[in-house]
């Protein structure tokens, strides 16, 4: 489950009608840095390791998806 204030940061994102295309994807891939870094800090020790930060990062991808975007590359090189 992605953490509360991902999933709704998303919804108001997305439901900004004043919003232009590029500013809501602007704003979710700022998101999307986010939580790879909360994800990259878990697998470096400097966070606890959550078992739902995939679902953070799989929602925003989500998000990027329906705006006709693709998310970042989640490799292990990119960890």
């Amino acid at each position: 489950m992605p953490e509360p204030g991902v999933k709704e940061a998303i919804a108001s994102v997305l439901g900004d009608g004043s919003l232009s295309r590029q500013s809501k994807v602007a704003r979710l891939r700022q998101l999307e840095a986010d939580a790879l870094a909360k994800q990259r800090g878990g697998t470096e020790g400097l966070a606890p390791d959550r078992p739902d930060d995939g679902e953070e990062l799989r929602a925003i991808e989500r998000a990027l998806m329906s705006l006709g975007e693709t998310a970042v590359d989640q490799g292990p090189a990119s960890l």
